[in-house]
């Protein structure tokens, strides 16, 4: 199992603030540290489509089964709720799991 932190952010606190919750997340829920983690941190609007941006041409395509994806909120995935969907749709498909940090909830699978 390989476990991805994911950080869109678009200024410097959402960035602290992101990181935090991840951090504690997998810390309370797989007992890792924050080096165990695989952190890939964009700077990028968030309106601009996760197939654009190293979340969709670095970390989807590494996905295998059994790896772990957490983002601290779902709409760091995407631009709108269907292209979330969408993600999570292909990450699933590839036997991932997804979870949602802040909420502390897997948001992807069947």
């Amino acid at each position: 199992m390989k476990v991805y932190g994911y950080i869109q952010y678009d200024n410097e606190a959402e960035k602290i603030l992101q990181k935090a919750a991840i951090d504690k997340f997998v810390k309370d829920k797989f007992g890792l540290k924050s080096e165990d983690v695989e952190y890939l941190i964009e700077n990028v609007k968030p309106y601009i489509s996760w197939k654009n941006r190293r979340l969709g041409k670095e970390i989807l395509p590494k996905l295998k089964e059994g790896d772990v994806l957490v983002v601290s909120e779902s709409k760091r995935l995407g631009s709108s709720s269907p292209e979330v969907d969408v993600f999570l749709m292909y990450a699933t498909d590839k036997g991932a799991e997804v979870y949602e940090a802040r909420l502390n909830t897997k948001i992807s699978g069947y």
